[in-house]
This record gives C-alpha cells, structure tokens and sequence, in this order.
C-alpha cells in the first residue's frame, strides 16, 4: 500500500489536494469559474482573470492604425528595467504608459522608486523606434454584450477602459465564494494565492515523507471497490484482488499445482518466481554459439515453463499463493487451516447445570490494519 501510495503523489494529476476554511475564519475562499483558480480575496480572483487567458473569452484584441506623432522630439524615456520605449515626457501617452508598466509588472515596487529607474534615451534609432510604435495602436472588442441590428460591437481604447468594464459587469459571476473547494494537485502556481500554493506544496511533501495517511485512505477506497486488503511481511499493507486463503486439505491439486504448493511449503520464506520456475522446469542449457541477450530483454521461456507461470497464477487468482510486485511467491496463509472440531453431545440428564457464562474480554480499540488482519487469517 505504500507503494501504490507513492504511485500516487508521484503525479500531480493523480490527486486532489481540498483547502476547508477554520469556522474562526470570517471570509470565505475566492475560486474563478473559467479555469478554477483560488484566492484569498475576490479582487486577487479578477485580476488574475484579467491578467491571463480567460480575458480572452470576454475581449478580442484588434491591432488599428494610428497617426503618427507629429513633433520635434529630442529624446524619450526608456524603462531602465525592461527596457520598454514609453515615449517622451512631453506627450500625452507617457504618464498612462508609465503607470501601466508600473501596475502590470513592478507593482511589487513603490512607483517613486520605479520612476527614478526611467532613463532618457537621445538616440535616433530609438525616437524613430517609438514613433513606429506609436502608429500602430489596439482596440479591444467586447464580445459578451448583445449587438443592435446595423451597429458596432462595444470597444475600448485602453486596457484601463476593458479593466474597469470587466470589474464593473462580470466581476459578480466570474468568482465565487466557498468555505470547502477541492483543487487538482498539480494546479499551476499562477492559479493560486502565493499562501495557498504553499501550503499546497507543505502538504504534498509531508504526504510523501509520511505514508500512512494516504495508504489509509487509498485503501479504504481500494476496498470499496472489491479489492482485498491484508497484512504480511513484517507487518506491511497489501492490496489483492482476490483475499488470501490456506490450503484446505480436502481441496485435491493435480500433480503441477500440488508441486508447486509444496515446493513453497518448504520454503517459507518466500521464492523469487524465477526461483520457483527454474526449480520446477530448470531453462535447457545454454548455446555458447548464440548472441548474448540484449540488455533489458527479458529471457525467452520454454514451453514447459510457460505452463509452470500459469499454473502459478491460476493459484494467485484463487488466493492460494500471494504473487508481490517484487518478484517475490508465498503461500496465501502459511500452513494448514485447524481442523474443525465437531461438537460432543452432552449426556442426557435430569438436570443439567448451565454452563459459566464466558468471560467477556476487555474492548480494545484495534487499528484497521491488525482488524482487516483478523478478518484475512
């Protein structure tokens, strides 16, 4: 169980990962309906919208031409961190460029200190560069609204403009409040607060050091389906399909089975399959004249030992044997099952005294493990 456990946290895409408010909280959890993102507060919820693909579904962004700046410019500001041309001081869009950078990429800046990073560039090149851009503008189109017979589809000029429209209509619908939410554990960084994306990722790795919750779990699960759980080697959990069972010794074997039963028998510490093929149809003698096997190729069985695998598993299927991921035989229960003992009629007498009343053991509380453990042996 252990292993499976592993199995699943390896991927994130095998589990959930479920965030449930403390009642001492007073505001809810933030999930965005279009790709499922969760936040602490609603206004994180829209702007991550706003700032990813999901805009997309509400504004389609239009490349338009524009006038070309008319002036005598002798330099414009440049961004000393990305290096983005914003234009000359003088003209009208340089504050609005100014501040959109600021909030789009360096809001984590105080904006003084973001301004004095703006350098002042006299090159041709670039005052050319800016007047290029300059011509060449965006419109965005609202693609949600209903469109009158013979007119245009809403537009805006500025991604201020489509910011406040989309806050003002569907910042409503677009999020939803919850105290309970399941997540994908392999959700993207960018679709979470940064405090839930760590608590996401503790709980992941405490899962993977400490396996016993999620094997817990996984079992229940398991179990619920008709899987088998049982207890062997040192204690350890497993997963069958079919429950463990000892040989009863009114069950008669034919002669292959019988072989392998008492070859395992004898050896109860287990054999390897291989072992146990080999020592019931040992593999012909090598051909020195043929080519060594390639590396990873498996072994060519022979036909005879073809039928010892079925037999084998015919026997793992019945619950007989237990066939582990690692290669490794043992019977289902080691030795016989106790025979039943019939029970001997009393003497017939007048009076017959009542029998003690047993003795009621004391209640433990037993783990599952060592309960499914009982109900198996």
């Amino acid at each position: 169980m252990f292993d499976a456990a592993r199995i699943v946290l390896a991927g994130g895409e095998r589990f959930n990962v479920r965030y449930l408010c403390a009642d001492t909280r007073p505001s809810p959890l933030f999930k965005t309906t279009a790709d499922g993102g969760l936040f602490l507060t609603r206004d994180e919820a829209v702007s991550h919208i706003l700032n990813s693909t999901v805009i997309d579904e509400y504004y389609r962004v239009e490349d338009i031409e524009l006038e070309v700046p008319k002036g005598d410019f002798k330099s414009v500001a440049v961004c000393g961190m990305s290096g983005e041309i914003l234009g000359p001081a003088s003209h009208h869009s340089y504050q609005t460029k100014l501040i959109r950078l600021h909030r789009e990429r360096f809001a984590n800046m105080p904006f003084e200190d973001f301004k004095r990073r703006v350098r002042s560039d006299t090159t041709p090149e670039t005052i050319e560069k800016w007047k290029e851009q300059a011509s060449k503008g965006r419109r965005w189109v609202y693609l949600k609204g209903e469109i009158a017979e013979g007119t245009e589809p809403q537009a805006f000029p500025t991604r201020a403009e489509v910011e406040a429209h989309f806050r003002r209509i569907h910042a409503a619908d677009s999020v939803i409040e919850l105290r309970d939410v399941n997540v994908a554990g392999g959700i993207d960084k960018s679709k979470l607060s940064h405090v839930l994306f760590i608590m996401l990722r503790n709980a992941v790795e405490n899962a993977r050091k400490h396996l016993f919750d999620i094997s817990q779990k996984l079992a229940a699960g398991l179990e619920r389906r008709g899987l088998k759980m049982f207890k062997r080697r040192s204690g350890k959990m497993f997963v069958s399909r079919v429950r463990p069972r000892a040989v009863d010794p009114s069950v008669v074997f034919s002669a292959p089975l019988a072989k392998i039963v008492e070859l395992l028998k004898q050896n109860s510490g287990g054999m390897h399959l291989h072992t146990l093929v080999e020592s019931i149809t040992p593999a012909p003698p090598k051909d020195e004249d043929a080519p060594p096997p390639v590396d990873g190729e498996a072994p060519k069985l022979t036909q005879q030992q073809m039928e010892v695998l079925k037999d084998i598993r015919w026997l793992a299927n019945e619950g007989y044997v237990i066939e582990y991921s690692d290669g490794m035989i043992f019977l289902g229960v080691q030795g016989e099952p106790a025979p039943v003992k019939k029970a001997e009629e009393a003497p017939k007498t007048e009076k017959t005294e009542k029998p003690a009343k047993a003795r009621k053991a004391p209640k433990t509380i037993a783990p599952i493990v060592d309960v499914l453990e009982d109900v198996f042996e």
